[in-house]
């Protein structure tokens, strides 16, 4: 090609009538000579002959240069368009842990892997443009335009996933419920961006600015990206700022997962100078500050029990208290592996434990004593049936709890465990003996013995076998209705009433038939008095 018909390639696209037209949009065969034309030009201005030629040379690169910017943008506002297909709010929450035992709101890589992604064609066309924008000293006018509409494009693709700024001031405001669900969708947003949007723009301004000057291609991706990458940040550290409380723990800890299985995808992005400060803040300070507030709500949690003073309430077995408490050690489980990485606050009162464990193993013992340092207080406000029926159920509770998680019975301690198993079976002693207290009393016969007026010793013996029957009847009626929650405690407490209760009545029915005939006053049968015994206690585990 002459300079002369590369000229005219020139100024026909600068004419008025093409002024609408773009030539990698609109007239896609005209690409090759349009570039052809401004090679030859660039040519022409290395090896001018005459000042005028370069001068001319000078004049029609600068009006390429200027229909190049335009292309340059107008391919980037073509494939700018954010592809809204998806609706955010259809994400699944799984209920799967994940190996370090958060909650893994789902990403489905498919759907995201080529999203807002520029194509191969329109990466081609840019590569051919900035190429010779370099060549002729307007790259700045590339970069500035590739900056502002990619900016564009991941702006509106953080907005279509529900990304919205927050400061720590708005974090404590707003509801729980409300949180939440934005940290959820932080967290789909933050897995987004870091392994799939940012990933393909990183790779894009590789691909397009290469070889184009130092750090060319890292610094325009930083400009680009640093903005959004700031605004997720930020919206983590704020989270980190909100009042401690329990159930809040667990969203902390999926935010503090979430970031810290990003840090290899963001150590890769970011591992130029000019991007490293955004590392530098993930690592430095985001992730400490997350587990820092981990630490307080956990200690928080712990000490909370040791002052909590709900009241005992009889119709309920186990109490709300020892329900919550229990969960939240099983949620604390779910999240072992990431509160085993965490370096957890001291506690109070450990030291006598005799315990050697990692700090999460030596909460979860303490959570566990102070549960039944708080039932023992509750159940010793009154020594009666009722109050040792209510820490008999609460310590066979967390037995079974603690029995039904392996793990759990790796982290209390030997030692911790045989005195719960202790405190139950003296609260099951006590219920036992202060219920049947009078029943068994009426069949003692140590001193109606002493009595010699044989008259009046069978008078004796026949009220106390009417008293029998009647606080017998009693206690039938009343433990008809008990509720136990788990049947074989049931059983193990009718087996060791009728221990207790058909021994002595037997020996008693002995005796009185070597004394006197009092058969007429002997209303239950050994048989009835079993059977009767085996329909005590209503085991409802919903209660």
């Amino acid at each position: 090609m002459t300079i002369d018909s590369a000229i005219r390639i020139i100024y026909r696209w600068n004419s008025t009538t093409d002024q609408k037209l773009f030539i990698f949009h609109d007239r896609r065969e005209e690409i090759a000579p349009y570039l052809q034309a401004v090679d030859e030009i660039q040519r022409t201005i290395g090896s001018a002959e005459s000042e005028d030629e370069r001068k001319e040379a000078d004049s029609v690169i600068r009006i390429a240069g200027n229909r190049l910017a335009e292309e340059f943008r107008n391919i980037l506002k073509v494939h700018g368009k954010v592809n809204s297909s998806l609706n955010p709010n259809s994400y699944t929450d799984s209920t799967t842990m994940t190996n370090s035992g958060s909650s893994n709101y789902e990403v489905h890589e498919d759907d995201y892997v080529n999203r807002n992604r520029l194509s191969t064609e329109a990466i081609h066309d840019l590569r051919s443009i900035a190429v010779r924008m370099n060549s002729s000293g307007f790259l700045d006018e590339c970069l500035k335009a590739y900056v502002s509409e990619r900016k564009s494009v991941i702006g509106a693709s953080l907005q279509h996933l529900n990304v919205e700024k927050l400061s720590s001031i708005s974090c404590k405001r707003l509801e729980w419920g409300v949180l939440e669900s934005k940290i959820k969708f932080w967290i789909k947003a933050a897995e987004i961006c870091f392994k799939y949007y940012f990933v393909n723009e990183k790779r894009s301004c590789d691909q397009i600015f290469h070889d184009l000057g130092d750090e060319t291609a890292d610094t325009c991706f930083t400009d680009m990206i640093t903005d959004h990458t700031i605004q997720l940040f930020d919206i983590a550290e704020a989270i980190s700022c909100i009042r401690p409380g329990s159930e809040r723990l667990f969203r902390i800890l999926d935010l503090h997962d979430t970031l810290s299985d990003l840090l290899p995808s963001i150590d890769n992005l970011f591992n130029s100078q000019s991007s490293d400060v955004l590392r530098t803040k993930a690592v430095n300070q985001i992730i400490p500050k997350l587990a820092d507030k981990a630490n307080k709500i956990l200690l928080s949690f712990g000490n909370s029990l040791v002052n909590e003073q709900s009241p005992v309430v009889y119709a309920e077995p186990i109490h709300r208290l020892s329900k919550y408490v229990m969960r939240y050690v099983y949620k604390l489980c779910d999240y072992k592996q990431t509160l085993m990485r965490l370096s957890l606050p001291d506690l109070p009162s450990m030291d006598a434990a005799g315990i050697v464990s990692t700090s999460f193993l030596l909460h979860l013992d303490w959570i566990i004593i102070s549960l039944v340092s708080n039932l023992e207080v509750k159940s010793k406000l009154c020594k009666d049936p009722a109050t040792r029926f209510f820490a008999m159920n609460n310590f066979h509770y967390i037995i079974q709890k603690i029995q039904a998680r392996p793990e759990l019975l790796e982290v209390v301690a030997d030692d911790n465990f045989n005195k719960l198993v202790g405190k139950f079976q003296q609260a099951r002693y006590d219920y036992l003996n202060l219920t049947f207290d009078v029943v068994l009393r009426s069949l003692n016969v140590e001193r109606l013995n002493k009595i010699k007026v044989l008259t009046f010793r069978v008078s004796k013996l026949a009220d106390r076998l009417k008293k029998f029957n009647v606080e017998f009847e009693k206690v039938r009626k009343d433990l008809g209705k008990v509720v136990v929650p788990d049947f074989r405690l049931v059983l193990e407490l009718r087996n060791l009433i009728v221990e207790m209760v058909v021994t002595d009545y037997t020996s008693f029915l002995v005796h009185i038939k070597k004394v006197a005939r009092l058969e007429a006053y002997v209303k239950y049968s050994v048989e009835e008095i079993k059977s009767a015994i085996h329909e005590f206690f209503d085991c409802n585990a919903d209660r």
